[in-house]
């Protein structure tokens, strides 16, 4: 591997500037090399605005060139698994946008071909750098919570207009984004309960589209799991909240009875700390470990992305490290896996009206 490593982007759109922010600022440590996208004047644009070397117009065709240690893919939910499986034939690792996919088949895919060829795969959570949700996974870690958790709810309180789904074409349907609420804003959620609840064995839910009838997909969704631990939870999400409240967020009980929250809560955009800054904060506002408090509003605002221009970047840092030492990434694929496998839970459960057994 050369003394940087390598990036390509795959998928030229919106969020990839946020992987691109991230990786500007560590530029002792990588760069990107090469950027493709279905719309090869896009990908070129970007090329431009980022100083990368090469654009191509297809990420065979970026592969294909070499010079690269590991993709950052950026594109809609269903084009994840194709890219991530290329790359892997190559030796190639992978960062993957969330959800890890839009099928329990794709991410089957995906995980065969990381363990076939020994690459590296990390789910982007980077969320879970932020300060509060760090100050969770301590209090449990360090027993403060007892030795489990026995009950969690996870939320995505958002709105979503009629505007934001004209916006990109993919937007919208099963074919093209795979999901609604569910796929798209509550993977950050779903990760967050799992990552402190641990696994889940079984799930029970319903979704509806209530009032936004110019898209296929749910606007709606709940659901209640049973984890492996024994404990039960609860998750929750719409896009029909307006205004928006937390737009992500747990609370979880501890066996102790000790009972924390992480709630995130969207920055005006007009409060902002710059144009690459968090667009959102994570605070703790339920918090009764005895002699203890959470992470306030304030605390969160002032901290920002801390040293890092945005949580994208400690996310790509924690994969360059695991990269260069040969360790697992902070964030899996497995991890990916399991909330890809809430989201298609809820969905066939809604089909059966029955429970659905999750793989661990």
């Amino acid at each position: 591997m050369a003394s940087k490593v390598r990036f390509g982007i795959v998928g030229t759109g919106g969020i990839a500037n946020a992987h691109a922010t991230g990786l500007a600022v560590m530029s002792d440590q990588a760069e990107i090399v090469s950027c493709c996208d279905v719309d090869p004047a896009r990908a070129a644009e970007f090329a431009s605005r980022w100083h990368v070397g090469r654009s191509f117009g297809s990420v065979r065709e970026m592969l294909d060139a070499g010079g690269i240690d590991v993709v950052s893919i950026c594109t809609p939910h269903p084009q994840h698994a194709d890219p991530l499986i290329l790359a892997a034939e190559r030796g190639i690792h992978g960062i993957v946008e969330k959800p890890l996919t839009a099928t329990l088949e794709d991410a089957d895919r995906v995980l065969e071909a990381q363990s076939k060829y020994g690459t590296l795969l990390s789910s982007m959570s980077q969320r879970r750098w932020f300060p509060a949700a760090q100050r969770i996974r301590h209090a449990i870690d360090a027993g403060k919570l007892g030795d489990k958790i026995v009950m969690g709810e996870s939320y995505c309180e958002m709105w979503r207009d009629e505007a934001y789904y004209r916006r990109d074409a993919w937007r919208g349907r099963w074919d093209t984004e795979g999901g609604g609420v569910m796929m798209n804003q509550s993977p950050h959620n779903i990760d967050f309960l799992l990552w402190y609840g641990g696994p889940a064995v079984e799930i029970f839910g319903y979704w509806a589209n209530v009032n936004h009838p110019y898209v296929e997909i749910e606007d709606n969704a709940v659901a209640v799991i049973r984890f492996k631990s024994g404990g039960l939870g609860i998750i929750k999400g719409t896009v029909s909240m307006n205004p928006a409240r937390r737009i992500h967020g747990v609370s979880v009980v501890g066996s102790s009875g000790a009972t924390v929250s992480l709630d995130c809560w969207e920055i005006p955009p007009e409060e902002r700390a710059g144009a690459t800054g968090p667009t959102d904060v994570g605070t703790n506002d339920i918090w009764t470990v005895p002699g203890e408090a959470g992470m306030s509003d304030h605390e969160a605002r002032d901290y920002g992305s801390g040293e890092l221009p945005n949580f994208h970047a400690y996310q790509l840092r924690d994969v360059i490290r695991a990269i260069q030492t040969g360790r697992q990434p902070a964030v899996t694929g497995l991890d990916g896996y399991r909330v890809v496998a809430v989201i298609q839970g809820i969905y066939e459960s809604t089909r059966t009206g029955k429970p659905v057994a999750l793989k661990l």
